[in-house]
Protein backbone atom coordinates (compact mmCIF):
# COMPACT_ATOMS: atom_id res chain seq x y z
CA UNK A 1 0.00 0.00 0.00
CA UNK A 2 1.93 3.02 -1.28
CA UNK A 3 1.13 6.75 -1.13
CA UNK A 4 -0.67 6.99 -4.50
CA UNK A 5 -2.94 4.11 -3.49
CA UNK A 6 -3.63 5.72 -0.11
CA UNK A 7 -4.61 8.93 -1.90
CA UNK A 8 -6.96 6.88 -4.08
CA UNK A 9 -8.62 5.33 -1.04
CA UNK A 10 -8.87 8.72 0.67
CA UNK A 11 -10.77 9.94 -2.40
CA UNK A 12 -13.39 7.30 -1.65
CA UNK A 13 -13.85 8.83 1.82
CA UNK A 14 -14.08 12.32 0.32
CA UNK A 15 -16.72 10.99 -2.06
CA UNK A 16 -18.79 9.80 0.89
CA UNK A 17 -18.56 13.30 2.38
CA UNK A 18 -19.76 14.85 -0.89
CA UNK A 19 -22.74 12.50 -1.08
CA UNK A 20 -23.61 12.99 2.59
CA UNK A 21 -23.58 16.78 2.24
CA UNK A 22 -25.67 16.72 -0.92
CA UNK A 23 -28.22 14.37 0.60
CA UNK A 24 -28.55 16.70 3.60
CA UNK A 25 -28.97 19.73 1.34
CA UNK A 26 -31.65 17.91 -0.67
CA UNK A 27 -33.87 17.68 2.43
CA UNK A 28 -36.20 20.72 2.15
CA UNK A 29 -37.07 20.46 5.85
CA UNK A 30 -33.45 21.21 6.80
CA UNK A 31 -32.02 23.98 4.60
CA UNK A 32 -28.26 23.86 5.10
CA UNK A 33 -26.56 26.01 2.44
CA UNK A 34 -23.15 25.62 4.11
CA UNK A 35 -23.29 21.91 3.27
CA UNK A 36 -23.82 22.68 -0.42
CA UNK A 37 -20.67 24.80 -0.34
CA UNK A 38 -18.84 22.03 1.57
CA UNK A 39 -19.89 19.44 -1.04
CA UNK A 40 -18.58 21.69 -3.81
CA UNK A 41 -15.19 22.26 -2.15
CA UNK A 42 -14.72 18.61 -1.12
CA UNK A 43 -15.63 17.50 -4.64
CA UNK A 44 -12.93 19.77 -6.07
CA UNK A 45 -10.37 18.33 -3.64
CA UNK A 46 -11.41 14.77 -4.52
CA UNK A 47 -11.19 15.50 -8.25
CA UNK A 48 -7.75 17.08 -7.84
CA UNK A 49 -6.54 14.05 -5.87
CA UNK A 50 -7.25 11.88 -8.92
CA UNK A 51 -4.60 13.70 -10.89
CA UNK A 52 -2.18 13.80 -7.95
CA UNK A 53 -2.19 10.04 -7.28
CA UNK A 54 -1.73 9.19 -10.96
CA UNK A 55 1.11 11.67 -11.36
CA UNK A 56 2.88 10.38 -8.24
CA UNK A 57 2.44 6.74 -9.25
CA UNK A 58 4.03 7.36 -12.65
CA UNK A 59 6.75 9.68 -11.36
CA UNK A 60 7.82 7.39 -8.52
CA UNK A 61 7.36 4.14 -10.42
CA UNK A 62 4.58 2.99 -8.07
CA UNK A 63 2.02 1.87 -10.64
CA UNK A 64 0.41 -1.30 -9.25
CA UNK A 65 -2.32 -3.72 -10.30
CA UNK A 66 -4.36 -2.52 -7.31
CA UNK A 67 -4.00 1.09 -8.40
CA UNK A 68 -4.96 0.33 -12.00
CA UNK A 69 -8.23 -1.19 -10.75
CA UNK A 70 -8.96 0.93 -7.67
CA UNK A 71 -8.27 4.35 -9.20
CA UNK A 72 -10.82 4.14 -12.04
CA UNK A 73 -13.31 2.41 -9.73
CA UNK A 74 -13.16 5.26 -7.21
CA UNK A 75 -13.35 7.81 -10.03
CA UNK A 76 -16.53 6.19 -11.30
CA UNK A 77 -18.10 6.18 -7.84
CA UNK A 78 -17.28 9.89 -7.48
CA UNK A 79 -18.50 11.02 -10.90
CA UNK A 80 -21.44 8.66 -11.46
CA UNK A 81 -22.71 9.11 -7.92
CA UNK A 82 -22.42 12.88 -8.16
CA UNK A 83 -24.38 12.95 -11.41
CA UNK A 84 -27.13 10.82 -9.86
CA UNK A 85 -27.43 12.85 -6.64
CA UNK A 86 -27.40 16.15 -8.53
CA UNK A 87 -30.56 15.11 -10.39
CA UNK A 88 -32.41 15.87 -7.13
CA UNK A 89 -31.70 19.60 -7.47
CA UNK A 90 -33.68 21.94 -9.75
CA UNK A 91 -30.61 24.12 -10.29
CA UNK A 92 -28.63 21.11 -11.53
CA UNK A 93 -31.41 19.81 -13.77
CA UNK A 94 -31.29 23.01 -15.77
CA UNK A 95 -27.99 21.56 -17.01
CA UNK A 96 -28.21 17.78 -16.50
CA UNK A 97 -30.79 15.42 -17.94
CA UNK A 98 -31.63 11.85 -16.96
CA UNK A 99 -30.81 10.37 -20.37
CA UNK A 100 -27.40 12.03 -20.33
CA UNK A 101 -26.58 10.57 -16.91
CA UNK A 102 -27.70 7.11 -18.10
CA UNK A 103 -25.41 7.28 -21.16
CA UNK A 104 -22.43 8.39 -19.08
CA UNK A 105 -22.96 5.66 -16.47
CA UNK A 106 -23.51 3.00 -19.16
CA UNK A 107 -20.11 3.93 -20.59
CA UNK A 108 -18.56 3.49 -17.14
CA UNK A 109 -20.08 0.01 -16.78
CA UNK A 110 -18.79 -0.95 -20.22
CA UNK A 111 -15.24 0.21 -19.58
CA UNK A 112 -15.16 -1.31 -16.09
CA UNK A 113 -16.28 -4.66 -17.50
CA UNK A 114 -13.67 -4.56 -20.27
CA UNK A 115 -10.91 -3.52 -17.88
CA UNK A 116 -11.80 -6.25 -15.38
CA UNK A 117 -11.87 -8.90 -18.10
CA UNK A 118 -8.53 -7.90 -19.63
CA UNK A 119 -6.86 -7.60 -16.22
CA UNK A 120 -8.22 -11.07 -15.30
CA UNK A 121 -6.31 -12.44 -18.30
CA UNK A 122 -3.11 -11.08 -16.76
CA UNK A 123 -2.74 -8.02 -19.01
CA UNK A 124 -2.43 -4.45 -17.77
CA UNK A 125 -5.22 -2.21 -19.03
CA UNK A 126 -4.58 1.28 -17.62
CA UNK A 127 -6.49 4.44 -18.44
CA UNK A 128 -5.36 6.15 -21.63
CA UNK A 129 -5.12 9.87 -22.38
CA UNK A 130 -8.65 9.90 -23.83
CA UNK A 131 -10.02 8.51 -20.56
CA UNK A 132 -8.10 11.12 -18.59
CA UNK A 133 -9.54 13.92 -20.73
CA UNK A 134 -13.01 12.44 -20.18
CA UNK A 135 -12.47 12.48 -16.41
CA UNK A 136 -11.30 16.10 -16.48
CA UNK A 137 -14.30 17.26 -18.52
CA UNK A 138 -16.70 15.23 -16.35
CA UNK A 139 -15.39 16.91 -13.22
CA UNK A 140 -16.06 20.32 -14.75
CA UNK A 141 -19.52 19.19 -15.88
CA UNK A 142 -20.27 18.17 -12.28
CA UNK A 143 -18.64 21.20 -10.71
CA UNK A 144 -20.81 23.68 -12.63
CA UNK A 145 -24.24 22.46 -11.40
CA UNK A 146 -22.80 21.77 -7.95
CA UNK A 147 -21.54 25.35 -7.85
CA UNK A 148 -24.93 26.61 -9.01
CA UNK A 149 -26.41 24.89 -5.97
CA UNK A 150 -23.69 26.09 -3.60
CA UNK A 151 -23.55 29.79 -4.45
CA UNK A 152 -26.15 32.55 -4.42
CA UNK A 153 -26.19 33.52 -8.10
CA UNK A 154 -28.14 36.33 -9.67
CA UNK A 155 -30.19 35.67 -12.83
CA UNK A 156 -27.43 36.82 -15.20
CA UNK A 157 -24.72 34.80 -13.45
CA UNK A 158 -26.97 31.74 -13.28
CA UNK A 159 -27.59 32.00 -17.02
CA UNK A 160 -23.85 32.17 -17.74
CA UNK A 161 -23.15 29.18 -15.48
CA UNK A 162 -25.96 27.23 -17.14
CA UNK A 163 -24.58 28.03 -20.60
CA UNK A 164 -21.14 26.81 -19.56
CA UNK A 165 -22.74 23.74 -18.00
CA UNK A 166 -24.60 22.85 -21.20
CA UNK A 167 -21.40 23.16 -23.23
CA UNK A 168 -19.54 20.90 -20.79
CA UNK A 169 -22.37 18.36 -20.76
CA UNK A 170 -22.15 17.96 -24.52
CA UNK A 171 -18.36 17.87 -24.40
CA UNK A 172 -18.55 15.21 -21.68
CA UNK A 173 -20.97 13.20 -23.78
CA UNK A 174 -18.58 13.28 -26.73
CA UNK A 175 -15.54 12.34 -24.65
CA UNK A 176 -17.45 9.64 -22.76
CA UNK A 177 -18.66 7.92 -25.90
CA UNK A 178 -15.38 8.49 -27.73
CA UNK A 179 -13.21 7.15 -24.93
CA UNK A 180 -15.57 4.20 -24.46
CA UNK A 181 -15.18 3.27 -28.13
CA UNK A 182 -11.43 3.75 -27.78
CA UNK A 183 -11.29 1.20 -24.94
CA UNK A 184 -13.39 -1.27 -26.96
CA UNK A 185 -11.00 -0.86 -29.89
CA UNK A 186 -7.95 -1.37 -27.66
CA UNK A 187 -9.47 -4.52 -26.14
CA UNK A 188 -10.79 -5.97 -29.40
CA UNK A 189 -8.21 -8.78 -29.58
CA UNK A 190 -9.06 -9.84 -26.02
CA UNK A 191 -12.80 -9.60 -26.59
CA UNK A 192 -12.56 -11.64 -29.77
CA UNK A 193 -10.53 -14.35 -28.02
CA UNK A 194 -7.45 -13.81 -30.19
CA UNK A 195 -5.25 -12.99 -27.18
CA UNK A 196 -5.16 -14.79 -23.86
Amino acid sequence: MNLPNLITLSRLLLTAVVFGCLEAVADPAQPTPILAWTAFVVFLVAALSDFVDGWLARRWGMVTAFGRVADPFVDKVLTSGSFIVLLKFPAATTVLTTWYVVVVIAREFLVTGIRGYVESLGHAFPADWFGKVKMLVQCWAIGIPMGMQAFELGPAARERWALAGHALVWLTLLTSVGSGLSYVFKARKFLSGDAR
